[in-house]
């Protein structure tokens, strides 16, 4: 072996592996092509098997599945005769991603084990770390939640073991999405605390803007409002400094919505009203935005700007064909009409000393109850029931008569229980 054709054979590789990782794909794919021409002169096992993987690996970011399998194959091969484990157990790995890519995980999920098996324990322990994680994925692919749980649980203590905190935060993550999808809830909020810990530590604020959500999301399905507004609030002032307009929209919409629970319909509004201004693109995600603005400002009776923002989404569901939600907002409009026309009827619930109809803001006791009229005439009986319900809590709380909400309340629960 010449020293200078391996001193070509490595500036071919370095080039080449600058190119991959600047996405320059088919650069890089040209310069391991030549890289590869020169391994198979210096006829040296270890640099022909290792130039085979990364080709194969620049043509599996191509989509060049058939030749990126024919590579991984061949340095297997090669690997195997000379008895290089770590080699062997890269071109594993390699085969394992041509076949998630094909869709072929219960083969993914043996090429992974194998690579894991015959992984060398001299070799960087974290590399092995990144093993188990993908693995874990093919494992969480398929369903198999008990087999993905144990994977991400030898990545995590890898990573560790050896220091990677960044790892070991995004593992965090992945561990708590898997156990909120097991119903372990607490686990999840362990997980995904500790993971807002380490992305801190670490200064990662986008991550750690991506996991407070994650967070509030656990702590609002398990009804814990106060704390769900409060790990969005942090996500949404992070999103803004260091994050994409899309994300930041995103976690706008999600306050939002935990606003509206709490019934702060100004703060909601205005969140809404962000996560419209700061959405990227006309997709079906800025319709259900404009949707759920229209809904709220119906129930703040501010009827003219629902019904704009409720055809700006009717004009886009409408490009995306979504019948159903197109049906949805038609059945809004019509509901506007009728709100409008039949205004005068409202029953008078103003007080003698003050507008006490409007409680929380603007929020009024007459949409509430025309709203539960609506939802009951069209036997959406469980929607009915919430919105009669809090129209009677604010008919309490102005301290006008509320027998006759109280019947339709016990009227809506009886309907409700018989549809079950």
């Amino acid at each position: 072996m010449h020293d200078g054709d391996l001193y070509i054979w490595r500036n071919l590789m370095e080039d080449g592996t600058q190119f991959l990782g600047d996405e320059q794909y088919l650069k890089a794919e040209k310069y391991y092509i030549q890289g590869l021409l020169k391994a198979y002169e210096l006829s040296v096992p270890e640099i022909v098997a290792f130039t085979l993987r990364l080709l194969a690996t620049v043509r599996v970011r191509l989509g060049n599945y058939e030749f990126a399998e024919a590579g991984f194959k061949e340095a297997l091969r090669i690997c195997q005769e000379i008895e290089n484990d770590k080699g062997m157990a890269e071109a594993w790995a390699g085969l394992a991603s041509i076949s998630v890519k094909k869709k072929r995980l219960k083969e993914a999920v043996k090429e992974y084990e194998q690579a894991i098996a015959v992984y060398p324990k001299s070799s960087p322990q974290l590399r092995l770390g990144m093993l188990f994680a993908d693995l874990g994925q093919v494992y969480t692919a398929l369903d198999d939640w008990a087999q993905a749980k144990q994977s991400y649980t030898q990545a995590l203590n890898l990573c560790r073991i050896h220091g990677f905190p960044k790892g070991e935060a995004e593992l965090n993550v992945l561990s708590g999405e898997l156990c909120f999808r097991l119903g372990q809830k607490n686990e999840a909020l362990r997980y995904l605390k500790h993971a807002c810990q380490l992305f801190a530590q670490i200064d990662d604020m986008v991550a750690l803007a991506t996991t407070l959500q994650y967070l509030a999301l656990l702590y609002f399905d398990q009804n814990k409002i106060i704390l769900a507004f409060e790990s969005q609030q942090r996500a949404v002032a992070l999103s803004l400094k260091h994050d994409s307009k899309e994300v930041f929209s995103e976690a706008c919409f999600f306050l939002s919505k935990i606003e509206q629970n709490l019934e702060n319909f100004k703060e909601a509004r205005y969140y809404l009203e962000l996560s419209v201004l700061f959405y990227p693109e006309q997709t079906i995600d800025l319709a259900l935005r404009y949707q759920s603005l229209g809904n709220l400002l119906f129930l703040l009776m501010d009827f003219s700007r629902s019904e704009l923002y409720y055809l700006k989404a009717l004009n886009l569901f409408e490009l995306f064909q979504d019948e159903q939600r197109i049906s949805e907002v038609h059945e809004s409009l019509a509901l506007i009409k009728e709100m409008q026309e039949q205004k005068e009827g409202f029953p008078d619930f103003q007080s003698e000393k003050d507008d006490r109809n409007k409680l929380h803001g603007e929020f009024t006791l007459a949409a509430l109850i025309y709203l539960a009229e609506f939802y009951e005439k069209r036997y959406n009986f469980r929607a009915a029931l919430e919105c009669y319900w809090k129209a009677l809590k604010r008919g309490r709380d102005t301290e006008i008569e509320t027998d006759w909400i109280e019947y339709r309340v016990q009227q809506v629960s009886k309907r409700l229980r018989s549809k079950k």
